[in-house]
């Protein structure tokens, strides 16, 4: 199905409810959908990216309040800016599109919305919620809004406190701060507020409450941020003033109440978009890349005078008001320092990002905080993932270090992150080697045409279903360059996989260690795992009884161990916590993590991912043979005495003469066998040795031989 057809068929069929968009169902955490990306050269041709998602949002919201009927065209058609159009249609718009047009009329409610009928499902739009919240506050009714588990734990109350100031009647949970958010009808007056930290999502938020405020409502910031929300208001008759103080002196915005009157707009190709093809155009050799009506508007191109700045070969061509196309040719680049406020939305630092990694020296981004708000904490993603590729990337503080080198390419992770799953596929196109994204659905929230467009210009790629989604806004096989044969390579390293499991005390993890070293076997000790979570829910101070704060925590989290013993490395989201997963504090909280669902189904998945990388391995756990690899060659239950075990941890603890942890252990042991989720158990197919009265070596020598004959 056409995506734009797509987009058409949702409005016209809106009874069907919000939530049966694909990103609405995913269960937070899943992978759906991996993208492999092969090294590239010479990629040719012509890219337009999608129209520019933010003023797609604006735009319908404005022409929702409009008295009479508006057209857009070149509108978004992601799965944010369809939640954006349904919701208006549930606040009583009614919005439609000439047969074979990828144009929308909407005819607006003149500022009378109907009080929905049910939560206005945003998905996983920050935009599209924190504008929405502006827009109805004042506004007769109750309004609830909703959206998907990682909405659900991005701050509002950036954009509730302002809303609070000008008299609106705002809750939520955490005390206001999260959503689901209710807002009841009620008068606001126009307030003066500075905003604390520039955004453009925050001033426009209250803008729009402005309209229907007692008076005029002014915003200052320190810096400019996009002026989409300004710019459309005057376009629809509103009275705006805006002022620009210059020398770093910042800005302000004044709107006055009023009505919005019908207006005609083309919304211009997304910048964030473009910067994605103008990056792969500088670092793929041989490439000549031009991509069409991009926005250009002096808070949107920062990202192209940084990169000139690097060395890039960019041209502006055929410029038309703020929009131009970008013709691009392979570059060498050299690094640079970049401030926030050069790109004041910070999107196109993910990719910025990979352009930095191919460039001479070392970069630095400084001022991201605002980064660790967006769909994933995407200052620590864009760390992990660039270097789960090969980039050498280090956060300190809120600024990025970024040194130049290469992409050898590999496995990485979208976090449900659109921008990181689209900037790792760039940086793997000028990579040595395939690079794999799993949760590539993710893309679907702002780009679903993206692969189609790696296509048209040469790119050599294949996509692969890992879940199934609808043939909506999720990648159908009509979307895709290429399909492989049903995957055959993670089911045979999974079931390469040697699995260890056992109580506490058993000997697992000191006689996985020897397994591996015997056989030659890449080793996996998923304790330190576990409790390297507890060392973060620590430092955090997140309750580990929280099972919501679990959640969030854990959501997107990547830990990774090398190695063993004194030399084992453990980081989380690339932070060395090798030292602090050693104390008893944290051994005691990882044991509690663990018995949480999200915790487990979080470390589950990173496991299989391990697998996955080392062609499968020697892993040791509690539930590696029932639960994380049911398909392993060969599962061994460890067990042995409990007063055995309790001696053994004794020792292991540096513990004094005749101590022993039997009280302890006996709790844990009655934890592990009795959690509902992933409890510790004997698998019906494992190997049970009771190491009560053998040594390691005897034990490894057994384990060895089985594994032996089970290898063809």
């Amino acid at each position: 199905m056409n995506r734009f057809e797509y987009f058409k068929q949702k409005l016209s069929n809106p009874d069907t409810g919000q939530s049966s968009i694909t990103t609405g169902d995913k269960v937070e955490g899943e992978d759906t959908g991996l993208l492999k990306v092969n090294p590239s050269s010479g990629l040719r041709g012509t890219v337009t990216p999608p129209g520019d998602k933010s003023i797609s949002h604006r735009s319908l919201m404005l022409a929702c309040l409009a008295d009479g009927p508006c057209e857009i065209d070149g509108i978004s058609t992601g799965d944010d800016v369809i939640r954006t159009a349904m919701a208006m249609v549930a606040m009583g718009a009614l919005i439609s599109s000439p047969t074979g047009s990828e144009r929308v009329v909407v005819h607006g409610t003149g500022g009378e919305l109907s009080e929905p009928t049910k939560p206005l499902d945003l998905g996983n739009s920050g935009t599209g919620f924190r504008l929405m919240l502006g827009l109805v506050a004042g506004r007769e009714g109750l309004f609830v809004l909703t959206g998907d588990r990682s909405l659900s734990s991005r701050p509002m109350d950036r954009v509730i406190r302002p809303l609070s100031d000008m008299g609106a009647v705002v809750d939520g949970r955490a005390g206001g701060k999260l959503a689901p958010v209710v807002i009841r009808g009620s008068r606001l007056k126009g307030i003066d507020y500075t905003v604390p930290v520039p955004s453009a999502q925050v001033k426009s938020a209250i803008l729009l409450a402005g309209l229907n405020a007692s008076g005029p409502t002014t915003i200052r910031e320190a810096h400019k941020t996009r002026p989409h929300t300004e710019e459309l208001l005057k376009l629809c008759g509103v009275s705006v003033e805006s002022a620009d103080f210059g020398n770093g002196g910042g800005s302000s915005v004044t709107v006055f109440p009023g009505k919005v009157s019908p207006f005609s707009t083309r919304v211009p190709g997304d910048p964030s978009q473009a910067a994605f093809w103008v990056v792969a155009g500088l670092i793929v050799p041989g490439s000549d890349l031009l991509v069409e009506s991009v926005y250009l508007g002096p808070e949107r191109s920062g990202f192209v005078s940084v990169l000139k700045r690097m060395g890039a070969d960019i041209t502006v061509e055929g410029k038309s008001g703020e929009t131009a196309d970008l013709r691009v040719r392979t570059s060498s680049l050299t690094a640079t320092t970049v401030d926030a406020e050069e790109i004041p939305s910070l999107d196109e630092v993910p990719i910025l990002a990979v352009a930095a990694a191919f460039a001479k020296g070392i970069s630095t981004f400084k001022g991201l905080a605002e980064l660790r708000v967006k769909e994933s904490d995407r200052l620590a993603t864009v760390a992990s993932e660039l270097t789960a590729l090969g980039a050498n990337v280090e956060v300190i503080g809120d600024d990025m270090r970024v040194t130049g080198g290469r992409i050898t390419g590999g496995h990485c992770r979208s976090h449900g992150d659109h921008r990181i799953a689209m900037a790792c596929a760039i940086a793997g196109l000028a990579g040595n080697d395939v690079t794999s994204i799993h949760g590539w659905d993710a893309v679907a929230t702002s780009y679903p045409e993206f692969v189609s467009h790696l296509a048209a210009i040469g790119a050599s790629f294949q996509y692969e279903e890992l879940s199934s989604v609808d043939d909506g806004p999720g990648i159908s096989p009509s979307k895709v360059a290429s399909r492989p044969s049903p995957n055959t390579a993670a089911s045979d390293a999974r079931h390469s996989v040697l699995a260890i499991d056992g109580p506490s005390g058993s000997g697992k993890s000191t006689i996985a260690r020897e397994v591996a070293k015997m056989l030659g076997m890449a080793y996996l000790d998923t304790g330190a795992m576990y409790r390297a979570v507890g060392c973060l829910a620590l430092r955090r101070e997140v309750k580990i009884e929280d099972q919501d704060a679990l959640e969030g925590l854990v959501r997107g989290l990547t830990v990774k161990v090398e190695g063993s013993g004194p030399g084992q490395l453990v980081t989380v989201d690339s932070e060395d916590v090798s030292d602090e997963i050693r104390t008893e504090e944290t051994t005691s909280a990882a044991s509690k993590v663990a018995a949480h669902p999200a915790v487990r189904k979080r470390m589950v998945e990173l496991q299989r991912i391990w697998a996955d990388d080392h062609g499968g391995g020697v892993v040791e756990g509690r539930d590696i043979g029932s639960v994380v690899f049911p398909e392993a060659r060969l599962k061994v239950y460890l067990t042995a005495d409990a007063q055995v075990r309790a001696a053994r941890r004794a020792e292991e603890e540096g513990a004094g003469p005749g101590a022993s942890p039997l009280g302890a252990m006996l709790e844990r042991d009655e934890r592990d066998r009795t959690r509902t989720d992933s409890p510790l158990t004997e698998s019906e197919d494992s190997v049970k040795i009771d190491t009560s009265s053998m040594g390691i070596a005897e034990v490894t020598k057994v384990i060895v031989e089985l594994w032996n004959k089970r290898t063809p």
